[in-house]
Formats: structure tokens, sequence, C-alpha cells
């Protein structure tokens, strides 16, 4: 194990539970109430507030087969061919079948998706679809599931509580220190979820709330989890950033009819896919990026078109169509600049199809994980679903593996001995953010790649504090994995490397011992 900060657990405060679950998002959220409906104590922890999830911000939708053109089948054929050769199959098919049982559940837990004036759902197609499936609540669907979510757990939740180190002993997750009003405690349990979401966040500029930096899957590298696919970051095409921020402009506006134009108020994914505005995000990532380069000038998203179907903006969009008011841009007159930013983590923490992770005792779901079931390019609005789903099946595992344990937690005593740093300044999160953004960004090289790995080495073994640390680790196993796969393929595009290789379809890894070889 790589420790950051020393602690004994004898020394510390402790509370014990069934299960211990980080993450209020989705994921952790369908975990919980699974578990409750079978009777175990769990506890819910949170970093921020628990309504600040990623979830709480994806506008687009949910994929599911649940319209009357459409099938799993047809789902699980889009998945598969969205996932650029890499996709688990065995996942996918779990993922398009289950997603009905579990959409249906948010039903009948109250959600409020879009119906037509029958009362029929209404759903609307995104990117690489080949129907519309996206089911939907105005432009804030995320904010929707969230609520539900909410108010179908009745178990405890704790905000503000920051996953440090984990309790591992003898090769076995106990539980978890973490950081709560300022002091350390101990959180026993027989079965621990890491559901802490994913890591666009270490990116200078993305779509995530500032918690999403991955530090729940460098925690479970550090302690010896197994990492796969870490060099597939999935960058969404359309936002708008300013000296305030980023902020997504979902795909369903182009699903409605928005279409990308340059300065000339040309339309110019012709040119580089035969798909158009809804060719897959990778492909329009880029597209937009070459386009800004060549012609140093901005790319736009024209939302005008929609008004020929009879779509009235600012009611379809509301969220979307604010912001930028709030930013004098008026979408109804004039079309609005955008560019790709860091959106969605493919890559996490390694599973099976229970959650189960490679240390025994600790399990992961959502974007944390890694089900294999984006393969390297994650098909639109899939990842609503896959927490969901996986986050319902994680319960499952864990109910499985709790059943047989008799543990007594007087008896684990464990002291984390502090990694020694090598240098000792200490980092800004920006320093690393900015490292990623220019060096492990849209375009990669080796020679990219070599900078950021020399840089993010010297942050990852300073004296910055937890946060910075773990942030850097899990970034120099980013950049490191993207340094080994000499292809492009998905979300991973390598300029000296442009195409996809046979011999390299296949799923890679990053364990503690390459950490530490890097450190």
């Amino acid at each position: 194990m790589v420790v950051l900060k020393p602690f004994d657990t004898l020394d510390l405060p402790s509370e014990t539970f069934d299960a211990v679950i980080f993450g209020s998002g989705a994921a952790g959220l369908s975990c919980a109430i699974a578990l409750e409906s079978l009777g175990l104590r769990c506890v819910v922890l949170t970093k921020a507030l628990a309504t600040d999830s990623s979830t709480s911000l994806a506008q687009g939708g949910v994929a599911v087969a649940l319209s009357r053109e459409d099938s799993p089948d047809l789902h699980f054929k889009d998945t598969v061919k969205a996932g650029a050769g890499l996709v688990d199959r065995k996942s996918a098919r779990i993922l398009v079948e289950e997603g009905v049982k579990r959409v249906i559940e948010l039903l009948r837990y109250g959600a409020r998706f879009e119906t037509d004036p029958r009362g029929l759902l209404k759903f609307t197609r995104e990117a690489a679809h080949s129907v519309a499936r996206i089911l939907y609540y105005r432009d804030k669907t995320g904010e929707e599931v969230e609520r539900v979510l909410l108010s179908a757990y009745g178990g405890e939740i704790r905000e503000f509580v920051a996953l440090r180190e984990l309790v591992v002993k003898d090769g076995r997750c106990y539980g978890a220190v973490v950081e709560e009003d300022g002091h350390l405690k101990v959180y026993y349990a027989p079965v621990t979820l890491i559901a802490t979401g994913g890591a666009a966040g270490l990116y200078l500029k993305n779509t995530n709330p500032p918690t999403s930096t991955g530090d729940g899957i460098a925690v479970a590298l550090r302690y010896g989890a197994e990492l796969q696919d870490l060099e597939f970051v999935q960058f969404h095409p359309t936002a708008y950033c300013d000296a305030d921020g980023c902020f997504l402009i979902s795909e369903a506006v182009r699903g409605e009819g928005a279409v990308l134009i340059d300065r000339h108020g040309r339309r110019f994914m012709g040119d580089y896919h035969s798909l158009w505005e809804l060719a897959p995000r990778d492909v329009v990532t880029r597209a937009i990026e070459t386009q800004r380069r060549i012609t140093g000038g901005d790319v736009y998203l024209d939302f005008r078109p929609i008004k020929k179907k009879g779509i009235d903006i600012y009611e379809r969009f509301p969220t979307i169509t604010t912001r930028l008011l709030e930013r004098g841009i008026d979408p109804k007159k004039e079309p609005v600049p955008v560019t790709p930013v860091a959106h969605y983590y493919i890559g996490g923490i390694k599973v099976d199809t229970f959650g189960r992770t490679t240390l025994e005792g600790l399990f992961a779901a959502g974007e944390a994980a890694c089900t294999g079931v984006h393969g390297a390019n994650r098909l639109a609005s899939n990842s609503l679903l896959e927490c969901l789903v996986f986050g319902n099946r994680a319960a499952y595992g864990m109910f499985r593996d709790w059943r047989y344990l008799r543990l007594n937690f007087s008896e684990v005593r464990v002291k984390g001995e502090p990694f020694s740093p090598k240098h000792d300044r200490e980092y800004p999160l920006e320093e690393v953010k900015r490292v990623m953004w220019e060096k492990v960004g849209i375009f990669r090289s080796a020679e990219s790649l070599t900078a950021a790995i020399d840089g993010l080495s010297k942050v990852a073994s300073s004296r910055s504090g937890w946060l910075v640390r773990n942030a850097a680790v899990l970034a120099l196993a980013v950049a490191t994995s993207a340094m080994r796969r000499e292809e492009s393929r998905g979300g991973h595009y390598r300029t000296d490397f442009p195409y996809e290789r046979e011999e390299l379809r296949r799923h890679s890894s990053f364990s503690l011992e390459d950490l530490k070889r890097l450190l």
C-alpha cells in the first residue's frame, strides 16, 4: 500500500456498520436502497452535499429500450459499436436488459419523465444511437433521478465526510479512514463500496462538480485494487466556457436539430463523418478541436434549426438557455460558441458484474468503476443507466459476502506508515489540472505524455495534501496508461499512432506495483 499520512485505527474514534457506501449519486443510492431492502444497516458518506453529485448535473437523460421501435438487442448493438472494440459484451447485455427494470423502478418511485399529450413516455435521440431512446426530464434528468433516489432511500446519509485511507489487513478491506469535522475517524464494515464518481475534474476544463477528482479511484489503487482502461477519457464536444468556468450544452440539443458551424456559418461535420452532428462523441470532439486549430477561430452551436421542429428551446432546455442568457447570449437569435471539455471517465476500478474489486471486501460502482460496458468510448446517456444497474447489482454482491462473515472489528488494528515524499514542495491542484489538459488531453503524443509523467510524478511524491496527491497519483496512472497504448481508439487519440491496432484490442490494467515503480 501507499499511505499518504500516518494513522493507527486504535487511536481513532470509530463506528461499525453492515456496509459503508462512499458517494451519494445514482450508483451509491441504488446500492443503498437495495441493501436497505435486504435488511442491512448501511451508511452513505459523501464529501459534499448529498445533492451535489455528478448525477445531479446530468442533462441529457437515461438511455433505455422502452420505446415501441426499440429493443434491448438494438441498444446492445449500439453500445458495442460505440465502444470501439473494447465493450465487455456480458456487461453490456446486463446493462440493456436489467436497465429496463431499473428505469421502471424509477417510474414507480415517482420520476417525472417527459410524456406526450396521450401520457406516453417521450424519447429523444443522441449521438450514435440508431433510434430515439433517451428518456428525459427537460434538460435536468440527473437532478430528477437524484431526487427520486434520495426520496426512496430511508437510511442514513452523512455529508462532508472525505475518504482518506482504507482499513486493509492481510489483503482484506475492513472499512475506511475518513476525515469528518476536521478529524480522522474509522468506519468499520465487512463490505465497503466506492461510488465516488469519476475523474474528469482532473482536467482544467471540465463539466464535473469540484469533487470529481478521482480520489476514490486513487485510494483503491494505493491499497492494491487493480484499475482498468485508465487512458480512456471522454471529452464532451459542446460546452460553453468563460472566465467563470465551463458548463455543459447537452448532446440532446444536437439530437433535437441544432447544428455545428464555423465562424463563417458553414456546417463542417460532414467533412469528418457521415453522421454529421450525431457522430460518436470522440469523432465530434476531434472534429471541433481540429476545426478550431485550422481556422484559428471559434466553433458555434446553432440552436435556431430546432425551431423548425416546433420546439421552444426555452421550454425544452430551460437550464441551458437560462445560463446562456445570464451571459448575454440568446440562443434563439445567435449561435453559441462551444468548445470540447473533459466530461466522463470511462476507466476506473476493475470490477466484476457484481461490483467486486480485486481487493476482498471492497466494491465499486458507477463512474468510479470499470465494468467494461463502455469499452473505449461511452454511448451517450448510458452512464446513468450503468449507475442504476450496477449499483443495484453491487448490493447483491455485497450482501452475499456479508452473509458469510463474522468479524470482530476490535481485533482489526491497522497502522498506516506514510509513503516518504521525495519533494518538499507543496503543489496546488491546479497544477495537476493544467498538466492533464495540456499534455493528456484530446490529442496526445509520446512527447506530451513523457512531460506529463515527469511533472505528475513530482506532485504525487511531494508534501502536498491528500486531495492533491491523490489527484496526482491517478493522473500519473492515466498518463502512463495512455503512453502504453500506442494506438488511437475511442476516447484515446495519439497523434503519433493515429490508427487502431488489432493487436492492442484489449483492456489495459494498472496496479499498485506499477505505481510504486513510478514513485
